[in-house]
């Protein structure tokens, strides 16, 4: 974990998923950690068209992310998940019920005009997740 201010922490993991210019994987700040811009691609990787191998993916990503602050996906207490388009939300609920089958966090969902971090890129969502700090 690096530090920042004594308000907030940023934190990596090395060999976690990678974020746009400019973007931290993570935030610790008052007890929380704060996840953003989560997505169902591997390091280097593109978007596999399906919604369900996106979930799964983003799902492995998050558990990455949360190790960086010694966490799992156990502390995870809200995810606000924008859909490109709202088609895909059954299949992603579908893995959300492999990961969270049963405490789930509170979650929020809604359409975006574009998912992904450069126009085109083929991911059907993505993820801002906050989760308890350990």
């Amino acid at each position: 974990m690096t530090t920042g201010s004594n308000i907030r922490q940023e934190f990596h993991v090395e060999g976690g998923p990678q974020h746009g210019a400019g973007m931290v994987a993570g935030t610790k700040a008052g007890g929380l950690l704060f996840l953003s811009a989560i997505r169902g691609m591997a390091r280097g990787e593109g978007a596999d068209n399906s919604t369900k191998a996106q979930a799964r993916r983003a799902w492995e990503n998050t558990k990455i992310l949360l190790s960086g602050a010694n966490a799992t996906l156990d502390n995870v207490a809200k995810v606000t998940v924008y859909f490109q388009d709202l088609a895909y939300r059954n299949d992603f609920h579908e893995v959300w019920m492999e990961f969270f089958p049963e405490n789930q966090p509170a979650r929020t969902a809604m359409q975006v005009a574009e998912a992904s971090p450069t126009p085109g890129g083929g991911a059907h969502f993505v993820m801002d997740i906050i989760a308890i700090a350990p």
